[in-house]
C-alpha cells in the first residue's frame, strides 16, 4: 500500500473546478488524484517499455472536506486480471476518516503503438 498526501487549496474546489458552487474538495479533483495514485504504483508493475493508460475509475466521494484539509490517498498494489490493472484506493483526512473509496482501472500499453494508434484517429 502507498500513501500520496495532498492538502486541499482553493483551486482544488466545486466551485473553482465548476462542479458545483461550494469551496470544498471537488469530486474530479479527488478522482484525479486518486488516478495519479494508481498511475505511479502500477508503473512499477509495468516493464520499462511500457506505460499504463487509465481506463476506468470507481469512486465514491462519501465526505465533504474544506479548504486546509489534508487528504492521504491510499492506493493498494495493482491485481492483474490479464487485461488491465486493478488498484484499490481510500483516501482519508488527518482525522482518519474516510473521504472516499474505489477502484481504479489502467490498461498495459506500449507508448509508441498506442500514440500510432490516436495520432490516425484525427
Amino acid at each position: 500500500m502507498r500513501h500520496f498526501q495532498h492538502t486541499v487549496t482553493p483551486d482544488d474546489t466545486a466551485a473553482i473546478l465548476g462542479t458545483g458552487d461550494l469551496d470544498v474538495l471537488a469530486t474530479p479533483r479527488l478522482v484525479q488524484w486518486c488516478e495519479s495514485a494508481a498511475f505511479q504504483v502500477c508503473q512499477k508493475s509495468v516493464d520499462d517499455d511500457h506505460t499504463t493508460v487509465g481506463t476506468m475509475v470507481k469512486f465514491e466521494h462519501v465526505k465533504g472536506s474544506p479548504v486546509g484539509t489534508e487528504v492521504t490517498v491510499h492506493c493498494a498494489e495493482p491485481i492483474n486480471d490479464g487485461r488491465r490493472l486493478v488498484c484499490f484506493v481510500s483516501v482519508k483526512d488527518a482525522e482518519g476518516d474516510e473521504l472516499g473509496n474505489g477502484e481504479v482501472h489502467r490498461a498495459v500499453v506500449d507508448p509508441e503503438r498506442f500514440m500510432n494508434r490516436c495520432r490516425k484517429l484525427v
